[in-house]
């Protein structure tokens, strides 16, 4: 289990240390995430110790998003004047790339099974 919350560690450490030093205006969770993607799709499977660790990590997962809650209710005036459009971009800005990736999974599924 240590072995595995060391993985995780050490992948947000990485995308911390890109992050800053490249500039980019990306978390270094997102490149963390995307290196320890990278190394399950190298590696073709994950390890026993990280999936314990992940279980145990993503248990609470509802926990998390109260900071998230408690700001948005602090944000009453906010969501009164400008309700309407943040609804209206969250749920385009959910649908356009659902239907995107849809679409171009299944011209990609079409492709493969033609060839």
């Amino acid at each position: 289990m240590i072995r595995g919350l060391l993985i995780l560690l050490l992948c947000q450490f990485a995308g911390e240390i890109i992050a800053r030093a490249s500039g980019i205006p990306v978390p270094g969770g997102v490149i963390g995430m995307l290196i320890l993607f990278a190394g399950l799709v190298i590696r073709r499977g994950v390890p026993a110790d990280l999936d314990q660790v992940s279980q145990v990590v993503l248990k609470p997962l509802t926990l998390y998003f109260v900071p998230a809650s408690v700001g948005i209710m602090t944000m009453g005036p906010l969501l009164a004047q400008e309700g309407l459009r943040i609804g209206l971009v969250m749920v385009l800005s959910t649908l356009i790339p659902l239907l995107l990736c849809g679409y171009g999974l299944d011209r990609w599924l079409r492709a493969r099974g033609a060839a």
